[in-house]
């Protein structure tokens, strides 16, 4: 009665671990949201894309994967004067 939750999580450890894992990964989907909102790259969706799509490619290292993007979105120098 007293150690068990209403909403049938279970108690102790184990169900504080389940919460943590579900926190951590609510945390990981909205900050992947904000990273596509602001137009920066996801790295992780990008692996998630090369395993399921191009499975004969080697995987870039997540700096190889920015300096890519970084690469592709500003070009070869500044947008601007200042």
């Amino acid at each position: 009665m007293w150690g068990r939750r209403a909403s049938g999580r279970g108690s102790g450890a184990a169900g504080q671990r389940r919460s943590l894992l579900e926190l951590r990964d609510s945390v990981a989907t909205l900050l992947s949201a904000i990273r596509r909102v602001a137009g920066m790259p996801d790295y992780a969706a990008h692996l998630e894309h090369m395993r399921r799509r191009h499975p004969e490619r080697a995987v870039p290292t997540e700096r190889e994967f920015y300096e890519e993007y970084v690469r592709g979105r500003y070009g070869d120098g500044p947008t601007r004067c200042c």
